[in-house]
């Protein structure tokens, strides 16, 4: 047994010591805190120092681990080496368990919320995460059958910045929708649905943001690195991740109106859960290979199957008791009923309905191949239906985020400010320019309207909200930055416009209001070789776009590597995604039999006789000569193809041919003395290296990354501003004491 191994059966171990002691602290004995706390903080350690391990193995090649093996090479750089650490699902397990068991810190201070009780809950999940490494399948220190010169390597597709930072923000993202779950649970247990409020808005704030972060990062990395020209596929595994984070923003708005109005009591509950289970589930999609005929993400099929099914079972059936007990106990949490005439109780209900409507829409389409896999033909829903259905539900949200910044807790609907009028003209005509300027089909239209009339309500509201106090301009930010990244995801994914161009070697070629000429390889550039594509625009210089093609062995096979060239403006994105490589010349055999004329290049070969001369070059010599007539239009030409053995070996030259102003040729590979034939080679083509590449032109795409950025800070601030305001009332209560 390897020490790393080892520590992972101790952080099992200490785990299950510390979940069994927050129990009977939970219960009321207050000596079993100690016993949890030193025995939380050994789980803790051993995990780290299993890290360390895995991370010193990894940097020092140490090719006796599996895990080792597969994930890293001697030849790969020191950022790619140290995210070979996550590049494997053995790794994430030790990651996100690590990063689970920090997060639980914070939940068992002195000032936390009922720490025993939140803590009992809380455990579990971590040792959810030691139980995946416990299985073989699942262990990243298991030693390896045979140790090799050298390790696969990491896949070339992972080998980028933005990758190399988006799975350990997946991963506190999953860590951290943990704590409003526990939190939640914790307040059905405790009767006290309140009194989580704060630390659970807290706590789910926390989780959108790390979540998202990790999410964007990995859109953009499939914009930047993929070439297929977007940075969402709706992939069951990308959905995986996505789903969790719509039911977090869901409860987020639940939690406010929770906190004002006091509706909503056993929906956030619900909620929080929820968001806690799609983590879950998630994690079975992703890890346990049920997608793997669906999904280019997923491992392999069978790799942690009944295991994970198990552990996702016993969640849900945990979950679904600590609700059933709850509401047999003492009935369904009464909270007050929400004002529907009024402002901000009916929009935030109604964005909870909308996004709790999208979350369900998106997971039904990612669960689609299990539950159509009774079927012969198990299916995945494609990308209209994702668009349908998000363009009927995120028009009305839309719309409701651009009335919001007019309305309060207390206003009617007859009171709404009359700014909103203008608001809405101003709308109207970004859109009206929007379809003169290309802008096209009803829906997009409608959901430009929609997002341009948040946008600019919410930009009012900000400027309004900032003279009074800047940290409280987190909703207006975070609903700003999702109206403009919904803005961008209309104009460059609606109205982007696409060719595919095949540009020869130094002739330009026009398309899309510009001159793209291919000018050839980056010397020196191998072997992940680079292509330069030459791009004028009207009026402005040339410029150049580096692609990159190459091929990469991935276990027994070759496969072709393809990254786009991206040149950004402030309006939009030219991508250039290459597509093949024709070197304007193609090498095939061919055999041909004497007198039978055979079809090539516009005209014909015929194979006419053979010439044999025993003594060139004397003993151990012999030439043979095939006499091979070419017809091409009008004119034919014997042409003599020549193969000699010289001392037991073959050697056969190659004859250009008198076309395409000889740059083909032809060579004899073999001879069938006996049935008179030959084999032949033949090289047919124009000589013209030609690269194909697929071009598009994304308008505003820079505003979609932009409103991501002002979401994510916009949630920053609204967490930022509670944990102060938590703060400064509770030196306030010090004081007064």
């Amino acid at each position: 047994m390897t020490i790393g191994t080892l520590l992972v059966y101790f952080s099992a171990i200490f785990g299950l010591t510390s979940f069994i002691a927050a129990v009977r602290w939970a219960r009321g004995n207050e000596d079993s805190a100690w016993t949890f706390k030193m025995s939380y903080h050994a789980m803790t350690l051993a995990m780290a120092a299993a890290s360390v391990v895995l991370m010193v193995a990894i940097l020092r090649h140490d090719f006796r681990f599996d895990y080792v093996i597969g994930y890293s090479s001697t030849e790969m750089p020191l950022i790619y080496l140290i995210s070979a650490f996550w590049g494997g699902q053995q790794g994430t397990f030790l990651l996100w368990a690590l990063m689970g068991a920090l997060i639980g810190y914070p939940l068992f201070r002195k000032s936390s919320w009922e720490p025993a009780t939140v803590m009992a809950f809380y455990t579990p999940t971590i040792l959810f995460m030691v139980g995946l490494m416990l299985h073989p399948r699942g262990n990243p220190f298991t030693l390896a059958a045979r140790i090799p010169a050298d390790g696969n390597g990491l896949n070339p597709l992972l080998q980028d910045p933005w990758m190399a930072t988006h799975p350990p923000m997946v991963f506190l993202g999953y860590a951290a929708m943990t704590v409003p779950a526990v939190l939640a649970m914790t307040a059905v247990f405790r009767k006290e649905e309140t009194r989580w409020l704060d630390v659970g808005l807290r706590w789910s704030l926390i989780g959108f943001v790390s979540l998202g972060i990790g999410i964007i990062l990995g859109g953009f990395w499939a914009y930047k690195v993929l070439g297929w020209g977007g940075f969402w596929g709706w992939d069951p595994v990308e959905n995986a991740s996505l789903v969790p984070w719509i039911v977090v923003t869901a409860l987020i708005h639940g939690l406010v109106v929770q906190k004002f109005t006091g509706s909503l009591r056993f929906t956030n509950i619900v909620l929080a859960l929820g968001g806690y289970l799609t983590v879950f589930y998630s994690t079975f999609l992703t890890r346990s290979g049920v997608l793997a005929d669906f999904s280019v993400h997923s491992f392999p099929k069978g790799s942690l199957l009944w295991w994970l099914a198990t552990i996702m079972i016993l969640a849900l059936a945990a979950a679904g008791w600590a609700i059933l007990w709850r509401l047999f106990s003492s009935g369904v949490p009464q909270g007050k009923e929400i004002q529907w005439n009024a402002g901000w109780p009916f929009i935030l209900s109604s964005t909870v309905v909308l996004f709790t409507l999208s979350s369900a829409v998106v997971l039904i389409g990612t669960s689609w191949p299990l539950l159509t896999s009774f079927t012969e033909n198990p299916t995945v829903p494609g990308i209209p239906f994702y668009n349908l259905t998000g363009i009927i539900l995120y028009i009305p949200l839309l719309l409701l985020l651009g009335i919001g910044p007019f309305s309060s807790w207390q206003s009617k609907w007859n009171e709404l400010n009359k700014r909103i009028y203008l608001t809405a003209v101003l709308a109207a005509l970004a859109t009206v320019a929007a379809a003169l300027l290309g802008g096209h089909g009803v829906r997009f239209l409608l959901l430009f309207f929609a997002a341009s009339f948040a946008l600019l309500g919410n930009l009012i509201r900000f400027v309004e909200v900032a003279r009074i106090r800047f940290l409280n301009t987190g909703a207006a930010i975070a609903h700003f930055g999702f109206a403009l990244m919904m803005v961008g995801i209309v104009a460059s994914s609606g109205w982007d416009r696409t060719s595919e161009l095949n540009l020869p070697l130094g002739h330009p070629v026009e398309a899309m209001d510009r001159v793209f000429t291919y000018r050839g390889h980056v010397d020196g550039s191998e072997p992940k070789d680079l292509w330069r594509v030459a791009v004028m625009s009207p009026g402005e210089p040339e410029v150049t776009a580096l692609t990159r093609m190459y091929r990469f062995r991935s276990g027994g096979d070759y496969q072709i590597m393809r990254n786009p060239a991206i040149l950004r403006s402030l309006g939009h994105d030219l991508y250039v995604a290459p597509l093949s490589l024709e070197t304007g010349k193609s090498e095939k055999p061919m055999i041909l039999e004497k007198n039978k004329p055979v079809q090539f290049d516009h005209g014909t070969l015929t194979f006419l006789r053979f010439d044999v001369d025993n003594n060139e070059g004397g003993a151990g010599h012999m030439r043979v000569d095939a006499i091979v007539l070419l017809t091409h239009g009008e004119d034919q030409t014997e042409l003599t193809l020549t193969m000699k053995y010289v001392n037991g070996k073959m050697e056969a030259n190659a004859v250009k041919l008198p076309i395409h102003g000889g740059e083909n040729a032809i060579a004899m590979s073999r001879m069938m003395v006996d049935q008179q034939m030959i084999e032949i080679l033949t090289e047919s083509g124009s000589g013209v290296e030609t690269l194909a590449v697929e071009v598009s032109h994304k308008p505003l795409m820079n505003l979609l990354w932009a409103g991501t950025i002002l979401l994510l800070i916009g949630c920053t601030v609204a967490a930022v501003r509670r944990y102060l305001d938590k703060r400064a009332v509770a030196v306030v209560k010090t004081a007064a004491a």
